[in-house]
């Protein structure tokens, strides 16, 4: 397995910076779509249960559940505009920082542009053996939302190589791992190898 150029530290830790247009992609808005149908699911579950405790006539039930798929169809559809909102105030870009190491890989949402992240980044490759308190997320000036992975906990991984997309799923927790094309097949080697659990699928 050839090093890739990808930043190293002296802590045997690898970094590096995605960028992903978030016009071309929009597994965000999915990702809410997902997370607010579940919601819905969760709601009506709990009115069922409710309504037949209380023994209300099924006609009750189906009044409820279209007032929630009535919910949940303007919910939807406000999320699209809230999603356009948020790509401006990204300046179209996702831009997302990856640490990783044998046990695990850190998905961190970054607030600023890869040129300036990069720069950053180099420092904290150079200083990290001097300090091992120190994480790249905590030089980038701004931060956004992380995700980890332990390798471990990973049961299914499903690689995109044409997307540049690696996918790790564990029991809670589905992480998406975006890397260059000259990196890809060594960062898929590199968890594959460390995921012991789990299985591998290449499309």
């Amino acid at each position: 397995m050839s090093e890739p150029n990808i930043l190293k530290d002296t802590n045997n830790r690898y970094h590096w910076i995605y960028e992903l247009p978030m016009k071309k992609s929009f597994f965000l808005l999915f990702e809410v779509w997902k997370v607010l149908c579940i919601g819905a699911l969760i709601f009506f579950i709990i009115n069922i249960l409710i309504s037949l405790i209380l023994k209300e006539g099924s006609q009750n039930i189906l009044e409820m559940f279209g007032v929630s798929l009535l919910c949940l169809g303007i919910m939807l559809v406000l999320s699209i505009p809230a999603y356009y909102i948020v790509i401006k105030a990204n300046n179209g870009m996702y831009t997302v920082l990856f640490e990783m190491d044998d046990n695990g890989i850190d998905h961190i949402q970054i607030k600023t542009d890869k040129a300036n992240a990069l720069d950053l980044l180099t420092v904290f490759v150079g200083v990290a053996g001097k300090n091992r308190t120190t994480t790249a997320a905590g030089l980038l000036s701004s931060t956004g939302s992380s995700l980890y992975s332990r390798f471990v906990d990973v049961r299914k991984i499903k690689a995109y190589k044409a997307k540049n997309l690696i996918i790790l799923k564990s029991r809670f927790i589905n992480n998406q791992v975006y890397v260059n094309d000259e990196d890809f097949d060594f960062v898929y080697e590199f968890i594959t190898e460390r995921c012991e659990n789990a299985t591998a699928e290449s499309y």
